[in-house]
């Protein structure tokens, strides 16, 4: 686990922890699972861009980016290390 993977998989378990979800781990398919709704997601994308320091258009918001949070920290690390 990485310094990008950690941090989404805290962020998500607390948020599924306050409705009393399951355990995340890095390959959890959190929309398959039923773990994020259009709320969460919201708060998800909000929590990445102000954590990481990252920008992340609407057109690049689709359900394969939210798979799972190996997935998110792939995305997240390819949008870091793109100029500004």
């Amino acid at each position: 686990m990485n310094d990008i993977e950690q941090p989404i998989i805290e962020y998500i378990s607390a948020m599924v922890a306050e409705t009393g979800g399951a355990s995340v781990d890095r390959e959890t398919l959190l929309l398959e699972a039923g773990l994020l709704d259009s709320i969460s997601l919201v708060k998800l994308v909000h929590f990445l861009e102000e954590r990481f320091e990252i920008s992340i258009p609407d057109s690049e918001i689709r359900a394969d980016l939210f798979e799972s949070p190996a997935d998110l920290a792939a995305y997240v690390s390819q949008r870091a290390a793109q100029p500004a």
